[in-house]
């Protein structure tokens, strides 16, 4: 089984539901639930492939504080290896707040903190040799490493015979595709949702969209479509729609994408093909809906294969 390496944005996120409006400035309203889990594309990924039993480990950037010690605590707990986690004491750890609205859709207040501090001096270079599969996520928030530096160091994953993935965040700043352009000739695999891989090419049909990455000089492309499933063009798809679970309603999509990539991931790391991997991908990330939080619904590789075998698809 191959060994993944996931590098890029950690959180700790505040989990509030209902959130349908903000409350008048000076007036107070009750909300059901206020919860706190880790949050974070890097981090998110790394604790579904823990639950669903890949090696993996994972290298971000946390602040000396009581959040980048639940972070540690909390990746712990799913058997995931912190060895390339760097702790400083300043800035403090990445936090953000997810308001969860009725229909189970979000939206985020964001501190950038850590996350933009990191940089390719924290690189753990012991840990990438020694994994198979590199996944640089919550590219365009990690404002000190993204661009240049990013491009440097997955051309010296590939040139060191490395499997080079990358995902995306949205763009607070609105720069968009100037943040990971140099980067892309040297991703093996990209996989931006929907939404962000519109900013970044101005196409908004799937498969222009790919062909625009394609042209970027990225070798194999998925474009996550939520509800939809996922397009995917390779050198072995021509382009195609994979569905995903359309009955289970979602309770709660905050680390939908994430999943989907860990679901992926956990695929090519058993040394799946593409079409076997985004169907295991459709069937993670329909479990992370299922639950509040990024991660809190997923459950094991085996459990995973279960539903899929028992569960059909529309």
């Amino acid at each position: 089984m191959k060994k993944v390496f996931c590098l890029g944005s950690v959180t700790t996120d505040i989990l509030v539901k209902p959130v349908d409006s903000v409350p008048a400035p000076g007036t107070l309203r009750s909300v059901d639930s206020i919860n706190t889990c880790v949050g974070g594309c890097a981090t998110n990924c790394a604790i579904d492939l823990g639950k669903l039993g890949i090696p993996v480990t994972v290298s971000c950037r946390i602040g000396d504080d009581f959040y980048g010690e639940f972070i540690k605590s909390e990746l712990t707990k799913s058997n995931v290896d912190i060895s390339a986690v760097v702790t400083k004491e300043s800035p403090s750890t990445t936090l953000s707040i997810a308001c969860i609205q009725s229909t189970g859709e979000r939206s985020f207040l964001y501190n950038p903190a850590s996350s933009a501090a990191f940089c390719i001096d924290d690189i753990n270079w012991d840990t990438v040799d020694s994994s198979n599969i590199i996944f640089y996520t919550g590219a365009m928030l990690l404002t000190s490493f993204d661009g240049n530096p990013c491009a440097e160091f997955l051309a010296e994953c590939q040139k060191r015979g490395k499997y080079t993935v990358m995902d995306t965040a949205w763009d607070f700043d609105d720069i968009w595709l100037p943040k990971i352009e140099a980067a892309l000739p040297f991703v093996d695999l990209f996989m931006p949702s929907y939404d962000e891989a519109v900013k970044l090419s101005g196409q908004t049909e799937p498969e222009k969209i790919a062909e625009f990455f394609l042209d970027k000089g990225v070798k194999n492309v998925i474009i996550k479509l939520g509800a939809d499933g996922a397009y995917i063009k390779s050198k072995d798809i021509n382009g195609k729609v994979f569905p995903t679970y359309k009955s289970i309603k979602p309770v709660d999509t905050t680390g939908a994408g994430d999943s989907f990539c860990a679901g992926f991931l956990a695929g090519l790391s058993q040394g799946w093909n593409f079409e076997e991997s985004a169907k295991l991908a459709n069937a993670v990330g329909t479990h992370c809906i299922m639950a509040v939080g990024a991660s809190t619904g997923i459950v094991s590789l085996e459990k995973t294969l279960e539903f899929m075998k028992n569960t059909p698809l529309e």
